[in-house]
């Protein structure tokens, strides 16, 4: 039987959001006793928490992500544990191992700071020459467990969506991974006609990946 990790933030009311980002509001409208079911409503913007950056983000790419196949969003993946480098600048053959068509995630241990001021203020960043190199891999998804890959003017971010390669951000958990030779990476975001989408992250993880 495989394993499954929620690598995601959950979604509640008021979490924390990128600065200047709407607030996330989540309140419950009905209740089983007074309306005889229940509801709640959500209002978020689309890089709250756990979520995904498609290329309409920060290009001219006019295709939503509810319009991108299925397939962009699973793959298999290699995780990095890069905790302690303040800028990831890694060889190119640290990726000799990494098939075109997988997922990057890079384990950052900055999540232990998700809310707090540093989380947003100095997160660790992605080297230009490590997003060329890993568009030369033709890799599909890179994930961090931090707000971002980089800092304004967000080059990298448009090296990778540029080369339509997605992006996750505030993911959680990867410390879990560590142990594990491989794993295959799924997250699927809203069918939401919009540039990106919260997403829930997990990786299933086979019995022979021990």
């Amino acid at each position: 039987m495989p394993t499954y990790i929620d690598l995601s933030h959950p979604i509640s009311d008021s979490m924390p959001v990128y600065p200047g980002d709407t607030p996330v509001s989540l309140q419950q409208t009905a209740s089983l006793e007074v309306e005889r079911h229940t509801n709640f409503t959500l209002s978020t913007g689309m890089h709250s928490g756990t979520h995904l950056d498609s290329p309409m983000h920060l290009t001219s790419s006019l295709t939503r992500i509810a319009d991108l196949p299925l397939e962009r969003f699973a793959g298999k993946g290699f995780l990095f544990n890069v905790v302690g480098q303040k800028i990831i600048d890694l060889p190119e053959s640290a990726f000799n191992h990494v098939a075109p068509g997988s997922v990057v995630l890079f384990y950052t241990g900055f999540d232990l700071y998700f809310g707090q001021k540093q989380y947003y203020q100095s997160y660790p960043s992605i080297s230009e020459n490590t997003a060329l190199i890993l568009v030369k891999r033709k890799v599909k998804i890179v994930g961090l467990d931090s707000p971002s890959p980089d800092y304004e003017p967000f080059k990298v971010h448009h090296i990778l969506l540029n080369n339509q390669v997605l992006i996750i951000e505030n993911l959680t958990n990867l410390s879990v991974l560590l142990p594990y030779l491989e794993f295959e990476l799924l997250a699927f975001p809203l069918r939401i006609k919009a540039d990106s989408s919260p997403v829930r992250v997990v990786a299933r993880i086979s019995d022979k990946s021990y």
